[in-house]
């Protein structure tokens, strides 16, 4: 045990005098001699066991460790991508994510010096399994070295001809444990089945299962009664990001506008109405239709979402929704069976107050509140949270309002956005019922980005520009830059629905 010790006390100090040899404005050449080499000697490798300066689509890629024979037979184990310490990695992950799809590696590593991004590949679905900062990768410099060493890296190919499939699914679980993420298993494996799909090999079975008890969805209302302040567009996004964080989503579509079924590449007249398929208007209205039968089922790259979609006629149904008898309790009890099958639910009604808000609110179990840090969205928000606490007081389940969250900002502007706060602070400290509604913090503000509003016309979550070919690389930049915001967004919506269970 005193062995062990000294020898990640050893590591400390030689991690500490690596990480000394730069400087904030050292550039991407001192990063890779000065860091990223000595670090792969400390992991065990020699310069044989890597290539630098690699062309992989006409960029070069930094490092690439491990001999690849092919990508099918022994891939490259790991490739490196260095950026500037001024630079921040998190613009650089499309970047590596493509590099890892091409070269068919098992583990990408990002780094800028100062934070270190460890990237995994199964079936060419790439997620980032754990970041460092120099500070952490010193304290938890094992779990790096069990997951990068060169021991590892043999270990891993000697077994690799076995059946490379099944060897990466192990593989990630150890990598999960290893990062205290249990769950992580869940990203890749997202469809409905709790447990992972059993993996059969002539010679051996493995079955990763997933013991978590089953707990009930989420439903949430995306409301504000004021329309033009991204309140579609979040709901999209959201939904992509809670997906790619390993959330089984469900997006039902309340609104006759039919904004979020498009904005998600689904024509209500050619990929419903004409192919004789079941719409939001047969749900509410019919009472042996169930939810399975109006779900549309969607995915991009590794986002997969169902879709309840909508369809203009619902404008027309106002009377034929008060004549339904219980009519406001109709979503939610069609939605009940099947809340086992989906971490979230999020509803999507018109900017209005009329009968489809009752019945998404009265299906709800919390409301998150989109807004503008505009003076009429903001004057806005007083209609919708009274609306909000009404509804509560006629429902059995409580109404939380989780938050609200700001999209179209403005990042220029810096003192219109301290003012328009300081008003939302001003409206939600008018009542008791109010004061405890949040604002989400800034660095889930999604920024006003033309990339954003015209990725729902598409039809596509904004994730999946990374693959969209009539984009340029700025565009692909500013989009990466916008969903970063609604994964930090997704991830203050996963912590307070937590703690509103």
């Amino acid at each position: 045990m005193h062995h062990r010790a000294s020898m990640i006390a050893d590591y400390g100090s030689t991690l500490q005098n690596i990480f000394q040899a730069i400087a904030p404005n050292s550039n991407e050449s001192d990063v890779e001699q000065k860091v990223v080499i000595p670090l792969l000697h400390t992991l065990g490798y020699t310069s044989a066991d890597w290539q630098s300066q690699v062309v992989v689509l006409q960029s070069k890629l930094d490092f690439l460790v491990g001999q690849p024979d092919s990508a099918l037979i022994k891939p490259a184990y790991l490739i490196i991508e260095v950026k500037a310490p001024s630079k921040n990695i998190a613009h650089s992950v499309w970047q590596i994510n493509n590099y890892m799809r091409r070269t068919g590696s098992v583990i990408g590593l990002l780094t800028n010096g100062y934070n270190f991004r460890i990237l995994y590949n199964y079936n060419q679905k790439i997620t980032t399994v754990v970041e460092y900062s120099q500070a952490t990768l010193i304290q938890q410099y094992t779990s790096f070295y069990k997951i990068l060493s060169k021991k590892t890296y043999l270990n891993f190919t000697s077994i690799l001809y076995k059946n490379q499939q099944n060897i990466r699914l192990q593989f990630l679980n150890l990598i999960s444990k290893e990062v205290q993420q249990e769950d992580m298993l869940g990203l890749f494996n997202k469809g409905k089945k709790s447990a992972i799909q059993i993996m059969h090999t002539s010679e051996e079975k493995i079955l990763v299962s997933q013991t978590k008890e089953e707990r009930k969805s989420m439903i949430i209302t995306v409301f504000n009664n004021k329309g033009g302040v991204g309140k579609t567009t979040t709901t999209i996004n959201l939904a992509a990001a809670l997906n790619k964080l390993g959330k089984r989503v469900l997006l039902i579509d309340i609104d006759a506008q039919a904004n979020l079924t498009m904005g998600l590449g689904i024509d209500p007249l050619d990929d419903v109405e004409k192919q004789g398929k079941k719409d939001i208007t047969h749900l509410l209205t019919e009472p042996r239709t169930s939810l399975e039968e109006t779900i549309i089922h969607k995915n991009w790259d590794d986002v997969e979402l169902d879709i309840v979609p909508s369809h203009i006629r619902l404008s027309f149904m106002e009377a034929a929704l008060i004549n339904t008898p219980d009519i406001d309790r109709v979503l939610a009890k069609k939605l009940n069976k099947y809340r086992n099958q989906y971490d979230y639910i999020l509803i999507d009604p018109p900017p209005s107050f009329g009968k489809a808000n009752t019945i998404s609110l009265m299906a709800s179990s919390g409301v998150l509140i989109p807004t503008q840090l505009a003076p009429y969205p903001i004057r806005a928000l007083e209609y919708v949270i009274s609306r909000a606490i009404a509804l509560d007081e006629s429902k059995d389940e409580p109404l939380p309002i989780l938050g609200i969250a700001v999209s179209m900002y403005n990042r220029a502007a810096n003192k219109v956005a301290l003012a328009m706060t300081q008003q939302i602070f001003d409206i939600l400290s008018k009542n008791a019922e109010s004061k405890n509604i949040e604002l989400f913090p800034q660095e889930t503000w999604i920024p006003s980005l033309s990339i954003v509003s015209t990725t729902p016309n598409k039809g596509y979550p904004i994730c999946f520009a990374e693959f969209d070919k009539e984009l340029n690389s700025k565009d692909k930049e500013a989009a990466q830059d916008a969903f970063n915001c609604y994964i930090k967004l997704a991830k203050q919506f996963i912590s307070v629905t937590k703690e509103k269970e």
